[in-house]
């Protein structure tokens, strides 16, 4: 079997880890915009009698970075990046913002969600043509919020409401964790057989920004950058690139 190949597009890729509890987590960048995998060999000449070319040469080290961009937002991304545990179904909270409401002659306003606890630290109303706090007590009832301040006035309202939700909690003591990365991707050749690559590395660990770039009109891309370490196996392996070939698969109707 012919081991050349054409590279057409990106492929996907997997990261996969153990959480705390031992339970297996998994990152998947399925929409990937970009992927690259850079090899690196460091090593330093040696030279010996008077000749001006060295007669050896040492091999100082070696390193292979993987970086990803994906067009989905993960938080299992921010996870790896960060270290810190992904926790999903929580009963937590989301803030509602700049929510616009008129007051009644009472003070009262009708939210579009209940407030989380009612606590003061959950809700804060600013009058809308002054830009300036409505100051003084809010008496909360599941929807309903009444201040005697916003009387008649134009308000908008930022509060928590209670909501199910996927949950990183970003420790300030925690590292990045080691992962094992795959990835894979099939192109068909000129010769119309579809060929295969993929890349495994068994111990990665995350390096570099994990930025949310959120844009107007523009769509968001994540990038996670790893980094291999050794996975200390008895045999020495820390990854493997292997180039196979598939068999076709021809969709027809019905």
């Amino acid at each position: 079997m012919a081991k050349k190949l054409i590279i057409k597009g990106v492929g996907t890729m997997m990261a996969k880890w153990k959480d705390a509890g031992g339970e297996e987590q998994v990152l998947t960048l399925g929409t990937l915009q970009n992927l690259k995998i850079d090899m690196n060999s460091e090593a330093e000449d040696i030279f010996g009698g008077d000749g001006t070319f060295p007669i050896d040469s040492l091999v100082k080290s070696k390193s292979i970075e993987i970086t990803g961009t994906d067009a989905k937002f993960d938080l299992a991304a921010v996870s790896v990046m960060l270290g810190d545990s992904l926790e999903e179904n929580v009963a937590s909270y989301v803030w509602e913002l700049n929510e616009i409401h008129e007051a009644d002659a009472s003070g009262k306003i009708s939210l579009q969600y209940a407030v989380y606890s009612g606590a003061d630290s959950d809700i804060s109303i600013y009058e809308v043509e002054s830009n300036t706090r409505i100051t003084g007590s809010n008496t909360v009832s599941g929807k309903d919020v009444t201040n005697t301040g916003m009387a008649g006035k134009k308000v908008y309202v930022n509060y928590k409401r209670a909501s199910d939700v996927d949950l990183v909690r970003i420790l300030k003591d925690t590292s990045p964790f080691p992962v094992h990365v795959v990835h894979h991707g099939a192109f068909m050749q000129k010769n119309g057989k579809l060929r295969g690559i993929e890349t495994e590395l068994f111990s990665c660990k995350a390096k570099g920004n994990f930025t949310i770039d959120a844009q107007r009109a523009a769509a968001s891309a994540s990038t996670v950058t790893l980094q291999i370490h050794d996975p200390e196996m008895e045999c020495g392996m820390i990854g493997t690139i292997k180039v196979f070939e598939m068999d076709k698969t021809v969709c027809t109707p019905g």
